[in-house]
């Protein structure tokens, strides 16, 4: 018998808004924690392709230094997580997640060195120089974080460190605050030559509807300098 999705509104949550709307907004923590039980079946049953395409990168970039210490930044449950681990024995993986029902599932894993009950944004606190990797899957969303916490995340990973990213395709153009200040941010960094962009390109079904169509996804590497 084919596997069913439960009503939680997944996509809504992640619908282009306006550019002011906050990432700590505590009706969408009250949705990430009333939700969080049933994240993972529902994951399942629509396709979230974007998942195997971080572990996979990360895994191409670290699978010989399985020591290091990465960051993954929107951890929910821990499914990035546990895919890198289906990959390689990744020894010193940190998460970090505002909600604290998905934490306490990612808690009951055990997949996590540590987990940051938290969010990240510019200035944020986060000691510099820090880690080896950073890695997200679903945190680019309207009202969800915004374009300046790439500067936070170049000044947390260590010299040679990389950051890989996936996110859909159109919120680049649909999202107010991606289209006008995503790739600025991303160009000023290189500029500055912080860091420097190894891959940028779509790829097909980064999520998949209950129709079965497809969603394009985008990936993107940046090697910090």
């Amino acid at each position: 018998m084919a596997a069913t999705k439960t009503a939680a509104p997944w996509n809504e949550v992640a619908k282009p808004t306006v550019i002011d709307e906050k990432q700590d907004s505590a009706e969408r923590l009250d949705f990430y924690n009333s939700n969080a039980a049933v994240y993972d079946s529902d994951m399942k049953v629509y396709g979230y392709g974007g998942l195997d395409i971080v572990a996979e990168t990360t895994h191409d970039l670290f699978k010989e230094r399985l020591d290091s210490r990465i960051l993954d930044v929107g951890s929910g449950t821990g499914l990035i997580a546990e895919k890198l681990l289906a990959l390689g024995q990744y020894t010193n993986l940190e998460g970090l997640e505002p909600s604290e029902g998905m934490n306490k599932i990612a808690e009951e894993k055990k997949l996590y060195t540590n987990i940051m009950q938290r969010f990240l944004y510019l200035d944020c606190g986060l000691e510099h120089n820090t880690y080896d990797g950073v890695v997200t899957c679903g945190t680019f969303v309207a009202g969800h974080m915004k374009s300046e916490v790439l500067v936070e995340i170049c000044n947390i990973l260590k010299p040679g460190g990389y950051f890989v990213m996936v996110m859909r395709d159109i919120f680049l153009e649909t999202v107010e605050e991606y289209k006008l200040n995503f790739r600025p941010t991303i160009d000023k960094l290189v500029t500055e030559e912080k860091w420097k962009i190894v891959k940028d390109e779509f790829y097909p079904n980064h999520w998949v509807f209950e129709n079965n169509v497809g969603v394009d996804g985008h990936l993107f590497v940046f090697q910090k300098c």
